[in-house]
């Protein structure tokens, strides 16, 4: 296997939420009583967003209600809100008790998937100080870059940035991208090893823009093609003082190939603005590509 020094793209620069998801849940009554009919119909909706669930109970006809959530919590509030302590599945139980005493029950099932707390537009990065997992730090080998954090869900990546610069120095990031984490495909550089690279994002993101492109070609070659694709970053809140600056980001997983998938490998390499030189490496400089798992 061969493997190539990069060399950063000179190019033209030409040149992001939360959701909630609500479900309709029509369920199957159980009482105590297999052959007599339910006095009443149990009816609620969910509203999912992240870890917390809204219950909209619309049974009518009970006079009391106890839920159980399914993580060992219970509430006998008609309509509760409640947060879930992590991903997984959950099954969560009604208990309607009608008029003249009998109990009805209903259930479903609610997946939480991995959700993260990062937020782009609350002019902050207080956020990133609750992720512990996925980071990068290079030490003396990293240049420039003192500190990388990732997070994820299913819509987006998100990155923060730790560095000793200005703004005003415009910069120039390339994010080397194996995004199907296939070793067959994508660009084979020495620089960031166990990495194909099939996507680069080249620019001086702090001042400007970015802009996309996908390997083509051999392995071997440093050949990649422009691609012309809207919103698929964007720039969140950016602290700078005398010490540096930090930064977040955020890449649109549905946007680009294959970042849907269980995992991608990162590596970013840094230059100054007149590409005379490499400036901050993420991880260093000949070490392997971060690999950020997102089975979750």
């Amino acid at each position: 296997m061969s493997y190539k020094t990069l060399k950063p793209m000179k190019t033209r620069y030409t040149i992001q939420v939360g959701c909630s998801i609500g479900l309709i849940i029509m369920l199957f009554q159980a009482c105590k009583d297999d052959f007599k009919l339910p006095a009443i119909d149990v009816l609620y909706e969910l509203e999912v967003s992240g870890n917390q669930v809204k219950f909209n109970n619309s049974t009518v006809g009970g006079s009391s209600y106890r839920w159980e959530f399914g993580d060992g919590e219970t509430s006998i509030e008609e309509n509760p809100t409640h947060i879930y302590p992590g991903k997984g599945k959950y099954v969560a139980t009604l208990y309607v008790t009608a008029g003249n005493g009998e109990i009805v029950e209903g259930s479903t099932v609610i997946r939480i998937s991995k959700s993260s707390p990062i937020k782009m537009d609350d002019n902050s990065l207080a956020d990133w100080d609750t992720i512990t997992a996925n980071i990068i730090q290079p030490g003396n080998a990293g240049g420039i870059i003192e500190e990388i954090k990732l997070d994820y869900d299913g819509n987006y990546i998100y990155l923060y940035g730790s560095l000793a610069t200005k703004v005003a120095n415009e910069d120039i990031f390339d994010f080397y991208i194996d995004s199907d984490d296939n070793i067959a495909t994508g660009l084979l550089t020495g620089t960031f090893t166990e990495g194909a690279y099939d996507i680069l994002l080249e620019g001086p993101i702090l001042s400007g823009n970015m802009d996309i492109f996908y390997h083509t070609g051999e392995q071997s070659d440093f050949s990649f093609d422009t691609q012309s694709i809207s919103e698929a970053y964007s720039l969140g809140t950016v602290a700078e003082n005398a010490k540096g600056v930090r930064f977040e980001m955020r890449i649109d997983r549905t946007k680009l190939k294959n970042l849907t998938g269980k995992g991608m490998r990162l590596g970013i390499n840094v230059v100054k603005n007149d590409w005379s030189a490499s400036i901050g490496f993420a991880p260093a400089e000949g070490d392997p590509a971060f690999y950020l798992n997102m089975e979750d």
